[in-house]
């Protein structure tokens, strides 16, 4: 195995959860010998750079969303021009990159941009398919999303194949998938070449701890609905009973304040300190992002989920654990947290122990052995 190679790393800056899901990624590249490098801009860079102080990074070009329409759907859309070209202009980035660090290979979450004929590179989703409001569109999104990911030598799936799936069908291909393969000869996505499933990532450690908070609130996702969502929680929690905390997910600064005595804010938390509160809380309230839930599962912890209105992901997600009484899920404009914590007592979180099949040590330690 070579123990040198030099691998980067390229969470997209959507949120906090493509940031979070890499971290034990790095773990284990680190573990297994690699030198880990990182790249990505906003909160996303600056996260990774709290876990990560020793590790160069490197800022690349920001996507600047905007989201003017309630459908993060129709937002995106509106924008695609400007997503195209800060796709072209992150990869120009990263050949420079490239040239100038002697990077072997890149893994990508979620970032297009990240490709390169003359490394070996990963792109990193669950979202094989992409949810979409009008069925109709589904299928050319689909098509779409895959004219982007052939691109990249391998891809690979944070979850689990089968039964045990967390993502449901986000990470399943579909028929008009396998036949867009078999047209731009993708060397077939479904195949172990080409896709792997890595299992849950997760940077939380189970365990048990005293409770201190009745709920903990985990803020993140794009503005200005995470502005929004903090705004409805702290009108509600001012006629509520309990402790809470509330980690607003801004990684600027790391004020700690009590609005009220009962009521704790934090701008920002490490890994370490966000797994110990979580722990010391009887339930969560967060977004249902991808991220959040590989998380909830590997600590077995109760949770209210709100999807950010518009994202289909979410509610997708949101709906189907909801559906199968794992969690409690209320729209935001709907919000009434009173209501929220008496019915989440009905639902069980996760109550089974997710399977460890050191997926992500075998993906990492074939990566690192084959040449370059």
């Amino acid at each position: 195995m070579n123990l040198k190679k030099r691998i980067l790393v390229a969470p997209l800056n959507w949120g906090l959860g493509h940031a979070t899901r890499c971290i034990p990624i790095i773990r284990e590249l680190q573990r297994q010998g690699a030198e880990v490098l990182l790249a990505s801009d906003g909160r996303a860079l600056q996260l990774l750079r709290e876990e990560f102080p020793d590790l160069l990074h490197f800022e690349l070009p920001a996507y600047n969303m905007r989201y003017p329409f309630s459908s993060m759907i129709l937002s995106i859309g509106w924008q695609l021009p400007k997503i195209v070209r800060a796709i072209w202009l992150e990869n120009k980035a990263i050949d420079m990159l490239i040239e100038k660090q002697k990077i072997d290979v890149i893994i990508s979450d979620n970032r297009f941009g990240c490709f390169l004929k003359k490394v070996k590179t990963v792109f990193l989703t669950h979202q094989l398919t992409i949810k979409m409001p009008f069925k109709l569109l589904e299928t050319p999104v689909r098509w779409g999303n895959f004219y982007w990911i052939r691109k990249f030598d391998e891809c690979w799936i944070p979850d689990f194949e089968g039964e045990n799936s967390l993502s449901g069908e986000l990470s399943e291909i579909g028929k008009s998938g396998l036949r867009f393969t078999k047209i731009l000869k993708f060397s077939k996505l479904d195949s172990k070449q080409k896709l792997k499933f890595i299992g849950i990532l997760s940077r939380m450690k189970s365990g048990i701890l005293e409770k201190k908070y009745l709920a903990i609130f985990i803020l993140s996702g794009p503005e200005p609905q995470r502005t929004f969502f903090e705004s409805a929680i702290l009108i509600q929690l001012q006629n509520l009973e309990g402790d809470f905390l509330i980690v607003q997910g801004k990684t600027e600064s790391k004020e700690r304040i009590f609005l009220k005595e009962n009521i704790e804010v934090v701008s920002f938390m490490t890994s370490e300190e966000l797994n110990e509160a979580i722990l010391k809380s009887e339930i969560v309230v967060s977004r249902s992002g991808y991220s959040t839930l590989m998380d909830l599962a590997n600590l077995q912890q109760k949770a209210i989920l709100i999807p950010t209105p518009g994202q289909t992901e979410q509610e997708y997600l949101a709906k189907r654990f909801f559906k199968s009484g794992v969690f409690y899920y209320q729209k935001q404009e709907d919000l009434d947290l009173k209501v929220a914590l008496e019915n989440s007592e009905k639902f069980t979180g996760f109550q089974n122990r997710i399977p460890d099949e050191n997926l992500l040590k075998k993906a990492i330690a074939q990566l690192l052995q084959e040449e370059t």
